[in-house]
């Protein structure tokens, strides 16, 4: 997207083939420290998000309705009413996450995730039964993927 100056911001990029041997070294060492940061941001965001969601709500008017509703008094169950509530008065972001937490149904990145996992599982029973650690019969069993 171009800012109001007229540039948009790639004037001083270069194309990775342009670059040294130790250029692009340094360049992916930067990214990889930068992609660890990142991720461990986000690892302590979740953290604290899940610790949020497990406290008790304080707002009496609004733990009275979670428990005529027969709900857990907790920030997460609020956010569940709440987000049913928007659902219900037409709020289609609403309405979305409603159904996506809803259903069961396992998503492309939940796939993914399984068919590594699997892949993992197969590399170790591999890696144990040629160093000969497998002979008791200790081995992970390891189901077919659902069809996608």
């Amino acid at each position: 997207m171009k800012k109001k100056d007229g540039r948009d911001g790639t004037k001083n990029l270069k194309p990775t083939n342009t670059l040294t041997m130790e250029e692009r070294k340094e360049l992916a060492r930067k990214g990889g420290k930068a992609s660890v940061i990142a991720r461990r941001k986000k690892a302590d965001l979740k953290k604290t998000m899940q610790v949020l969601l497990s406290l008790d709500v304080t707002d009496k008017k609004q733990r009275k309705q979670l428990e005529e509703l027969g709900l857990e008094t907790t920030n997460e169950a609020l956010l569940a009413l709440t987000t049913f509530q928007q659902a219900v008065k037409g709020n289609q972001r609403a309405t979305e996450n409603v159904i996506k937490l809803a259903t069961t149904e396992k998503d492309k990145h939940d796939i993914a995730e399984q068919k590594e996992r699997i892949k993992a599982m197969k590399m170790k029973n591999k890696r144990e039964l040629e160093a000969g650690g497998l002979e008791n019969g200790d081995i992970t069993i390891i189901n077919d993927i659902p069809s996608e």
